[in-house]
């Protein structure tokens, strides 16, 4: 078990899935533009205890829609740039990608509140949070954020336990091959979160 809700953004493969899984993360992010619905439903087929969100980069509400609707996620991840309104017939839960490093923060968070369940934080660069610290705090106090920003492993603890973010979100690898990767990176973050 983690100590926090967890979401791994950009999963492909299999082996991302299950070991993201069996490590206890709660969220499964997929590119549904970028990977079949055979592929998709192979690997969600081998999944049970997680969410699966539905990640668009594309903007385009009916083309959002039809994926949705084909693909079936128990979540959907969209961009700052779709038109919420234009998707709010969609029924299930929706996360809102945002920018620091490029997104009116505080303008976005109060417009788009009542049309999300949750906002993932992202940024453009591994620095994105360097000096953004206090402001990230009060905004996670008024509205559900998960941290997608690059946390220094030193720091990780203290976000988890002393700020108002509601979890963490990560990234998914590349296989070297089919079925060999390399976790290094997601596992010792994973790892750290664990419950003692």
């Amino acid at each position: 078990m983690l100590k926090t809700l967890v979401k791994v953004s950009s999963i492909t493969n299999l082996s991302d899935a299950r070991y993201c899984a069996g490590m206890g993360v709660d969220l499964l992010g997929f590119p549904l533009e970028k990977i079949s619905l055979e592929q998709f439903t192979e690997i969600r087929n081998w999944l049970a205890g997680v969410q699966i969100v539905g990640e668009f980069s594309i903007h385009d509400s009916e083309f959002i829609k039809s994926k949705v609707a084909e693909f079936r996620p128990d979540i959907l991840e969209i961009d700052t740039k779709v038109n919420l309104v234009a998707i709010q017939d969609i029924s299930i839960p929706k996360i809102l990608r945002v920018n620091i490093d490029t997104d009116n923060l505080p303008a976005v968070f109060a417009a788009s509140a009542p049309y999300v369940t949750h906002f993932l934080l992202v940024g453009d660069g591994p620095e994105s949070l360097q000096g953004m610290e206090g402001s990230v705090e009060i905004w996670s106090a008024q509205y559900p954020i998960i941290l997608g920003l690059e946390i220094p492993e030193s720091d990780l603890d203290e976000w988890i336990e002393q700020s108002s973010i509601k979890g963490i979100g990560l990234m998914a690898g590349v296989e070297d091959r089919p079925g060999f990767r390399d976790f290094t990176d997601l596992m010792n973050i994973l790892e750290k979160l664990e419950t003692e």
